[in-house]
């Protein structure tokens, strides 16, 4: 079986798969490696499209993302 899990808000719709990729795609980018990641706490604002997230890493560090990203 597949699930696919949306969000709705004011006529925008938004998979949760896409939340998940932002988060991911910023992390790359601050060169964290997915493997070396813990645990990944995803939090997204539907009424501003705004998404953040606190991974904490096999070592205990800590990376989150001050500015939101946001969902287009």
């Amino acid at each position: 079986m597949k699930t696919t899990l949306q969000v709705q808000f004011n006529n925008n719709n938004v998979e949760t798969v896409t939340v998940e990729k932002l988060a991911k795609e910023d992390l790359k980018a601050q060169d964290v490696k997915m493997n070396t990641i813990d645990t990944l706490d995803v939090y997204y604002k539907p009424e501003e499209a705004a998404v953040y997230y606190v991974a904490t890493l096999k070592d205990g560090t800590v990376v989150n993302n001050d500015e939101p990203l946001i969902v287009e």
